[in-house]
């Protein structure tokens, strides 16, 4: 499945109100940072517990994702597509297929909410995540944490 995921620089509650209200939707989910502060972040915004960390809606039946980053969004980049594979073997293998000539902006990683998830910005300028539905193993040492 690929996936639209829409990125925010600390009003994504606003942006989710907003498309709620113009498409006449429900968010589905919606997880805050609260106490989770990415890796890299040296100096996080005071108000990040309120930002969202990830959220979905279905707008006209295509599921959306939607998340604030932590960092500047430049124009042009506020949109990845990301690809949800079941296991971490084909995820490993899209992100082997997709990575030549790419820059790769999140290595392969273990996470707390997936066995795989990597990031890069393809040799066309396409920006995917690629993240597997397997759960991560219960002993993993994840890479971030979360």
């Amino acid at each position: 499945m690929i996936t639209p995921y829409l990125l925010f620089e600390g009003n994504c509650s606003e942006a989710l109100a907003f498309y709620q209200q113009v498409f006449d939707c429900q968010p589905a989910m919606v997880m805050p940072y609260s106490d989770y502060v990415p890796e890299g972040a040296a100096a996080p915004p005071a108000d990040l517990p309120g930002w969202v960390l990830h959220a979905e809606m279905s707008i006209l039946g295509t599921n959306f994702w939607f998340a604030d980053e932590v960092g500047e969004v430049p124009p042009g980049r506020k949109v990845r597509l990301t690809a949800t594979v079941p296991t971490r073997d084909k995820a490993q293998t899209l992100f082997d297929r997709l990575k030549e000539g790419a820059e790769i902006t999140l290595p392969p990683v273990v996470t707390f909410y997936s066995a795989f998830h990597a990031a890069l910005t393809d040799r066309f300028g396409v920006m995917w995540d690629i993240v597997a539905e397997q759960a991560p193993p219960e002993d993993a040492q994840l890479d971030f944490a979360g």
